[in-house]
């Protein structure tokens, strides 16, 4: 029997509702002490794949391990003694204060020490004397997070894990995940926030339409970036090789052209310097936001070029 090194392995899993195909024969492994990034739109099949991985839903096909053990909705119990979970949306006992709910998910773990909570609340700083179903969102969010990471489980699953935390608490989480990255847990995320997966992920996984399209290092995609450039000239000018026109028009201050570029920067400075009547270039760097943008509309154009 080969053995691995995976704490989580999910295979082929497809998930449809009906004639919806909201997943679509997805597969990735993530090794003990990774963190991942899930990234997409609203609908590309996070969520979906997510709750499947907790056993919420039952896969129409395909397969997922963790622990070394299939994950079923009958079964799945049996390993969240070693996970930790936090959604945006988590539906928590409103009727409890946070304090109350905080006891009663150490006794679901097992768990007697509460020195890592205390720890938590001192980061966090939530409402633990009122009903969670009086709280904020924020403070909601607050609490879900501390439940999550508190028993210092061996992976947590996190699904859009800043939604309703004010920029100070995003901050504050970011801290939190490299602690657990440094301590070995191993994280798995979906987000939004572009910025907060390349700030603490390793790997990023792209997926779009239900379906895994891109797999890549947090690395390399910084390294997709390149550079935006702006160029203001009194004729209208061709961009280098290695680029992608973002914007061009025409106004009283002569042609502007902007776009994104790649290449090597001996050449971009032998392109500017053949421009004639150059008024006025800027040079920054490309986001990683926009790098991401540049992949998906790469990825979605050499499918369509397939069809």
């Amino acid at each position: 029997m080969k053995i691995n090194n995976f704490i989580v392995s999910v295979s082929k899993l497809t998930k449809r509702y009906g004639m919806s195909l909201a997943v679509n024969n997805v597969s990735f492994d993530i090794k003990k002490g990774e963190v991942v990034g899930f990234v997409g739109l609203n609908g590309a099949g996070k969520s979906t794949t997510i709750n499947s991985m907790l056993g919420f839903l039952r896969p129409t096909t395909g397969d997922i391990t963790i622990f070394g053990q299939i994950i079923r909705p009958e079964t799945a119990h049996q390993s969240h003694d070693k996970i930790g979970f936090a959604s945006g949306d988590m539906s928590l006992f409103g009727n409890l204060t946070g304090a109350q709910y905080f006891n009663f998910a150490l006794r679901r773990y097992g768990q007697k020490d509460k020195t890592r909570l205390h720890e938590l609340i001192k980061q966090f700083d939530p409402d633990q004397n009122k009903r969670i179903q009086d709280l904020s969102r924020g403070n909601k969010q607050k609490i879900a997070l501390i439940a999550a990471f508190m028993a210092s489980p061996q992976l947590v699953i996190l699904d859009e894990p800043t939604s309703g935390l004010d920029p100070l608490m995003q901050q504050v989480f970011i801290e939190l995940i490299r602690e657990e990255s440094a301590r070995g847990t191993t994280v798995f995320m979906s987000s939004h926030y572009l910025n907060e997966v390349i700030d603490v992920c390793s790997r990023i996984l792209l997926i779009r339409d239900g379906q895994l399209i891109k797999d890549i290092p947090t690395s390399a995609l910084i390294g997709e970036g390149g550079k935006v450039i702006r160029v203001v000239s009194k004729y209208a000018v061709t961009p280098p090789l290695e680029s992608v026109v973002l914007t061009q028009s025409h106004g009283s201050k002569g042609h502007e052209l902007s776009f994104t570029y790649k290449g090597t920067a001996t050449k971009l400075q032998q392109w500017l310097i053949g421009i004639p009547n150059l008024i006025d270039f800027t040079i920054v760097d490309h986001t990683a936001e926009a790098a991401f943008d540049d992949l998906y509309a790469l990825e979605t154009s050499e499918e369509n070029e397939n069809v």
